[in-house]
């Protein structure tokens, strides 16, 4: 058995140091889902889901989107593209 600088016994997984039951309290618990919005799109809806999301304005994720996407030399918009495949859309 390891033992700590001050005596006392470490355990034999530092990782496992909870039961399982705690370990799966600290998930917190959450009814959102990233979607693409189907209501408040401009080209596929992705700010708009992101907004909802982070429950914030869809003018200011999209305004954060386009003052990033010139410094970023498009990996911006590359991402836009791969979240407008991946994530599904709203049905309502």
């Amino acid at each position: 058995m390891n033992t700590r600088p001050d005596g006392t016994a470490a355990p034999e997984h530092p990782r496992d140091v909870l039961p399982h039951d705690q370990r799966r309290a600290r998930r917190p618990e959450t009814t959102r889902v990233l979607r693409r919005s189907g209501s408040q799109r401009v080209i596929a809806g992705v700010c708009a889901g992101i907004a909802a999301y982070v429950d914030a304005s869809p003018g200011v994720v999209r305004a954060i989107f386009a003052i990033s996407l010139v410094p970023s030399i498009g990996v911006t918009g590359l991402g836009y593209l791969v979240l407008w495949w991946l994530l599904p859309t709203d049905p309502a």
